[in-house]
């Protein structure tokens, strides 16, 4: 059974979302994901919810979700992760048979926390890595290992952050567009050496739903579906002490089940588009990597200038980058469209201190099942 996506809805990106709270952001989203896909709320069987209440400042912050979204007393799971790990449950759902339309959400208030570096901190270990520095010294330890052990220099790093603040210039929903050069990156305010201020994606508030149904439901009623054709997700060793900060098996591992399920061989000639998350510059070159994507980036990864220049959604990024590559499939993403994509992969990375990642292979057409 095929899972196509129906609907989709992306209030954002905001630097401030004076004026919304975070229930408002995620109602505009979901009216936007239906009108979309054609339903009224009333239509849909549940709902899977990601989010964490700690960053929500909630305890059990997805309580509220059921008004948003609609689907009081329906079933909804709620996962701690990036969208794209939602996603993935949500087409298990789907492929039970006792689901036929479910909505997936997510968002980020990231304007309501006044100290991220705190709340960073928590994810670390209390006793062994939870140190009186900033917290991103992680993203400065993996960065150097990354540019020791790989193809890849600072230069090729601070490019990254170049060219994707540049794609961001052709995005209306990209705040952080901007013209730099590596130079300019290279000789920004440093964070945690060899990591400057520019390499990393700044706050952004903003949400994201979507529709997903089965096949039968996507031909009666959906106006444009895009088809899942391949999921994966998968996690690197949780212990930091025991990791090779060069690579990021939880991609590659991820890339690997999706891939293999959506029956792509060589991942450089099948995708016309590549999402990747990039919430470090240097993650943006270890993801590619990982999912054994060569050349480093170009014009068909994250055409939407990625995390650096739409933000940080914390666990909507997955979920931001997945909105685009559907635009991009219905040809509807605008000024920065692709040249007919049919097919296109997303990752999605939780942020650090993880290594818990998600791949999602999406389809223009519906592939035909044995």
């Amino acid at each position: 059974m095929d899972v196509a996506v129906l609907g989709i809805g992306f209030c954002g990106s905001f630097p401030k979302s004076e004026g919304l709270s975070y229930r408002e952001l995620i109602r505009r989203a979901a009216v936007m994901a239906y009108n979309d896909a054609g339903i009224e709320a009333s239509q849909l069987e549940g709902a899977v919810s990601c989010e964490e209440d700690f960053v929500s400042g909630y305890s059990i912050s997805d309580e509220y979700v059921p008004d948003q979204l609609g689907v009081q007393k329906k079933s909804v799971y709620t996962i701690c992760g990036d969208l794209l790990h939602g996603l993935s449950s949500s087409v298990m759902q789907l492929k039970t048979g006792q689901f036929k339309l479910i909505a997936v959400s997510s968002y980020s208030k990231a304007s309501n926390i006044l100290t991220k570096n705190e709340v960073l901190n928590f994810a670390y270990d209390p006793v062994w890595n939870r140190f009186d520095v900033t917290p991103n010294y992680l993203a400065g330890i993996e960065m150097q290992q990354f540019v020791e052990k790989s193809k890849y220099s600072a230069d090729d790093v601070a490019q990254v952050v170049s060219d994707s603040k540049a794609k961001g210039l052709s995005n209306s929903q990209a705040p952080y567009g901007a013209n730099l050069s590596a130079s300019d990156v290279l000789n920004a305010r440093s964070v945690a050496s060899p990591v400057t201020e520019p390499m990393i994606a700044r706050p952004s508030d903003g949400a994201v739903v979507f529709v997903l149904g089965t096949e039968e439901t996507a031909i009666k009623k959906a106006r444009k579906p895009v088809f899942i054709s391949g999921t994966g997700w998968s996690s690197g060793n949780s212990i930091i002490e025991r990791r090779d900060h060069a690579t990021s098996p939880g991609t590659a591992n991820a890339a690997k089940m999706a891939f293999a399920e959506a029956g792509i061989s060589n991942p450089n000639k099948d995708l016309d588009g590549i999402y990747v998350s990039d919430l470090y510059a240097h993650r943006c070159l270890m993801h590619l990597d990982a999912m054994e994507i060569e050349g480093g980036l170009n014009g068909k990864i994250n055409p939407d200038g990625g995390s650096l220049s739409n933000g940080d959604l914390i666990e909507a990024n997955g979920g931001a980058r997945l909105y685009d590559a559907i635009a991009q499939l219905r040809d509807e993403a605008g000024s920065h469209q692709l040249s007919s994509p049919k097919r296109v992969a997303v990752q999605g990375w939780r942020g650090l201190p993880t290594d818990s990642c998600s791949v999602v292979v999406v389809d223009r057409e519906r592939r035909i099942q044995s």
